[in-house]
């Protein structure tokens, strides 16, 4: 996991939407509009431990690039579409499909669609970097995906993503990676950077020296060390929405 229980935002009291995926199940989403609205569009994938207060205030953060952001949860069908607390159940993740993911994304892109005109792009931490890069491997109608330090390792049911999996992506990338990264090894970025040099798929692969897995989240909750790599970081994402 990025976060742990060392971060914390006042956000318990977010509205939540519910949102209905292909299967028929409910789940819980929180939306976070620009002030000074780009026209971009972006569902943002938490880590494993899904739609906690945290991310609902990373969303914030996102929507000050411009997008409109709606956060999206992976647990409906076990916990139900409701915002949760802070608290991190472990066996959580052992519901975790990266399949449902998708489902539950091509739901959320399509009520993005529905309050307004322009790209749909699609971002992550941890687990959700590694989803949203595998999104773009689908024909969602994407404009693009950010993966932030994404663990592409076995979660729940689903297995790892395969080495060569970026070969399959079909949209612009942007990955960011920390250095001293201990989750996301890096034959992870390299692998990536190749497939997608070899299928002529626009990216950007940044490496950021000396830092570890979250620096971007940990800067965002006030954790030392990490502001000019974050800093840089969000720079390249705003540019990436625009």
């Amino acid at each position: 996991m990025c976060l742990d229980g060392d971060a914390h935002a006042p956000a318990d009291s977010d509205p939540v939407l519910e949102l209905v995926s292909a299967d028929g199940s409910r789940f819980g989403a929180y939306l976070a509009r620009a002030d000074q609205p780009t026209g971009a569009r972006l569902v943002l994938l938490p880590d494993v431990g899904g739609m906690r207060s945290p991310f609902r205030d990373l969303a914030r953060r996102f929507a000050r690039t411009g997008a409109d952001v709606l956060v999206i949860d992976y647990y409906g069908r076990t916990l139900g579409p409701a915002a949760r607390g802070e608290e991190y159940d472990p066996s959580t993740k052992d519901s975790f499909d990266r399949e449902l993911v998708l489902a539950d994304l091509a739901a959320a892109i399509a009520y993005l669609r529905g309050i307004g005109a322009g790209p749909v792009y699609a971002a992550g931490f941890c687990i959700g970097g590694a989803n949203a890069l595998y999104a773009g491997t689908a024909d969602l109608g994407l404009a693009g995906v950010i993966g932030i330090c994404p663990y592409v390792g076995k979660m729940g049911v689903s297995a790892a993503l395969p080495e060569d999996f970026g070969s399959g992506i079909r949209v612009p990338v942007l990955g960011l990676f920390g250095g001293a990264d201990t989750e996301v090894p890096e034959e992870v970025h390299q692998a990536l950077g190749r497939d997608l040099t070899g299928a002529n798929i626009p990216h950007e692969i940044v490496v950021f020296p000396g830092q570890p897995h979250g620096f971007i989240e940990w800067d965002h909750f006030g954790r030392q060390g990490h502001a000019e790599a974050a800093a840089d970081a969000w720079n390249r994402i705003t540019a990436f929405l625009r």
